[in-house]
């Protein structure tokens, strides 16, 4: 079982263990992110520099740490060093510590933190070339629909229609916008479908909607998103849902009470 929090430093302490595997697994999956769009061996080459090719050192390899002292640069061709793989390998960490409060039991804490994982490589992914692979999305549904199941993260009819009902909304939108939401994005909610059932599935998603159009408003002001520029969406659903996993029960109470349910 979880610890109490009636005990709040071994709390703490198993949280901050958390944050340092998330720091480490979120730079695997920054691996993930270019390597298997590419259809890339994620273990062989050693990690180096994709310009260069020069092959990093240990002190290179320390998440976060080493692109500061790296200033964001490659040590032998001084190529800048995106700061989207900090910034992945931060939220990863951040996500494996909230897993701790997410879960109920040893079990469940290690299901949310395998399902942020995930979420973060979808995120690289699409970032990297705009795709969320088969080879991640469809096996990521089998897992978490038997793990939210098992778990008991989710009953295993919830788990099961929220798979469907995630994965038929985002399959929905793309009908009605011909094309311009991703396939990917519909294979992506059934695991998060799965984990969340269908009504904060719903959430999350119309989170997302929102999200991604304040922050594409805000970047077309401010000139740096031009009129049908493709951008990717699974930023925003990994933000939706991280605000719906941790608020989303309190949201639905909200939006009931204020329209009198």
């Amino acid at each position: 079982m979880a610890i109490s929090v009636q005990y709040p430093a071994v709390t703490w302490l198993v949280a901050a263990l958390l944050f340092v595997y998330g720091l480490v697994f979120g730079s695997f999956a920054n691996v993930i992110a270019y390597r298997v769009p590419r259809r890339e061996s994620v273990v062989w080459p050693r990690s180096h520099c994709v310009h260069c090719h020069h092959t990093l050192a240990w002190w290179e390899l320390v998440p976060v740490l080493s692109w500061l002292a790296l200033r964001g640069r490659c040590r032998k061709c001084r190529t800048p060093i995106a700061v989207r793989y900090p910034l992945l390998e931060l939220l990863t960490g951040v996500l494996f510590a909230s897993a701790w409060w997410q879960g109920h039991t040893i079990a469940q804490v290690v299901v949310w933190a395998l399902f942020w994982l995930y979420i973060m490589m979808a995120v690289g992914t699409d970032l990297t070339a705009m795709i969320v692979p088969n080879v991640l999305s469809l096996p990521a549904a089998v897992i978490f629909l038997c793990a939210s199941g098992l778990t008991h993260i989710q009953s295993w009819p919830n788990a099961a229609m929220g798979l469907v009902v995630g994965f038929a909304m985002v399959l929905l939108v793309r009908l009605l916008s011909g094309g311009r939401m991703g396939l990917g994005d519909a294979k992506l909610y059934l695991a998060v479908g799965a984990m969340l059932g269908p009504w904060l599935s719903l959430l999350s998603f119309v989170l997302a909607a929102l999200f991604g159009s304040v922050i594409g408003l805000g970047l077309r002001l401010a000139g740096k998103l031009k009129a049908g520029q493709l951008v990717p969406f699974v930023p925003f659903i990994a933000l939706g849902v991280i605000v719906t996993a941790w608020y989303g029960h309190a949201l639905l109470r909200v939006y009931m009470q204020l329209v009198g349910w």
